[in-house]
């Protein structure tokens, strides 16, 4: 069994499996971790010191019941079975399932660490903390380390379980992806082929196998590439299907022995092209977005054609009151992402820029082009039901750069 990371006080995992530790020695919980009191158990282990309210646990472990009496009684029972198989499974003496200000904690004697508490704190310091490119290389490998697998996967049929697990996927993807780019600039191939290859074993369906090939393609060990290549095609072939083994295959590097020179331009064209019928205007991320706005003021400044940038703010309303709350903020921001694709055109660009911001690339168009799509967007915001206020600032692309508009300013 792998050793659990030693804090003074409690230690516990979720990823890739369910662990509880004490000072570096291991609880043992005799029980069923699908059993409602289990469930409550790791919910109130991954809530940690901030605790869970009462009808975030009911809803988790009575879903069914509709009667609150019922719902209250059945949950009764279930934290009297908790607390008497946490007195038998060893931890040290302390009150433990307790409840202070209406919510409920594990302990609030004792320190308590987890794993993915580890991970909010990067993705914390991810979204707010506006992090130098050095230290955001330093949390996208934290991240990668930290995680270990998928958020409980014997609990992969509960609903509140799976939502955590496609949640710390997401942002293992994020981190490694941003790794990627970072590491390939490096030409640190080694540390790249470390980081795929786990991912691969973690996730084997999500094409990491691609990125493990590029790197000891670039470390000039064909061999392992290409037994890294049969052994993907198997799993894909066999799990997944032709078109899914096809797709894989389409990321392969052009020194590979397998396809000759027309396959492989064919492939890469079908890996670079769009899934799916395009509608809407495209979604990228920020970097992407800032290399297509350089590409879009260079052809605006050879064709003389007007491109604009459009920034899109979110605001609460002054009469709201109160403060957004995290969740609603987000919620907010999703909205206003589908308002967008579907307000924007096909050869328009979007891309998020700040947790409430997002930035449009309008395309061959001008000012007057512009106010038809910001009240096209403002209508189709107030139909979607949107709360927050929209403030739309729009600017054309500077066709010069930087050197010569600080020349003219000089000058001027």
């Amino acid at each position: 069994m792998e050793k659990e990371t030693e804090y003074s006080g409690f230690y516990a995992r979720f990823l890739g499996g369910f662990s509880l530790s004490y000072q570096g020695n291991p609880i043992v919980i005799n029980a069923n971790p699908q059993a409602g009191y289990m469930q409550i158990l790791l919910c109130l282990l991954k809530a940690g010191k901030d605790g869970m309210d009462r009808k975030k646990l009911l809803d988790i472990n009575q879903p069914e019941h509709k009667d609150e009496k019922q719902r209250s009684n059945n949950f009764r029972q279930q934290l009297h079975m908790l607390r008497g198989a946490i007195v038998g499974s060893g931890v040290p003496k302390g009150r433990y399932i307790v409840v202070y200000r209406s919510r409920y904690y594990f302990t609030r004697e004792y320190e308590l660490r987890t794993d993915t508490g580890m991970l909010d704190e990067m993705i914390a310091c991810i979204r707010t903390a506006l992090p130098t490119p050095e230290e955001l290389r330093e949390v996208y490998l934290n991240y990668c380390k930290v995680y270990t697998g998928e958020f409980l996967p014997t609990l992969n049929g509960e609903e509140w379980a799976t939502v955590e697990s496609a949640y710390y996927q997401k942002w293992y993807s994020t981190c490694l992806q941003g790794l990627c780019k970072i590491l390939r600039e490096e030409e640190d191939y080694e540390l790249l082929l470390k980081l795929s290859t786990q991912a691969s074993q973690i996730h084997p369906y999500d094409e990491w196998q691609v990125v493990q090939m590029d790197c000891l393609m670039a470390l000039n060990r064909r061999k392992e590439a290409e037994k890294v290549y049969e052994e993907a095609s198997q799993v894909y072939y066999r799990d997944l299907g032709m078109n899914a083994l096809d797709r894989v295959v389409a990321g392969y590097q052009e020194s590979s022995r397998f396809y000759h020179i027309g396959r492989i331009m064919n492939r890469v064209k079908n890996s670079l092209e769009e899934y799916g019928r395009v509608k809407g205007a495209y979604w990228c991320s920020y970097p992407s977005f800032v290399d297509i706005y350089r590409v879009r003021a260079r052809i605006g400044e050879q064709r003389k054609e007007s491109n604009l940038l459009l920034l899109c703010t979110l605001e609460e309303k002054p009469y709201s009151g109160g403060g957004w709350e995290k969740e609603k903020q987000e919620e907010q921001m999703e909205l206003f992402q589908k308002v967008l694709h579907h307000g924007t055109r096909s050869e328009d660009v979007y891309t998020q820029y700040s947790k409430s911001q997002y930035l449009v690339l309008l395309s061959g168009a001008d000012k007057g082009t512009g106010k038809v799509i910001t009240s096209r967007l403002t209508s189709i915001w107030k139909k979607a039901g949107g709360q927050a206020e929209i403030k739309f600032s729009v600017s054309e692309l500077d066709r010069l750069d930087r050197s010569e508009r600080t020349e003219r300013k000089n000058k001027a």
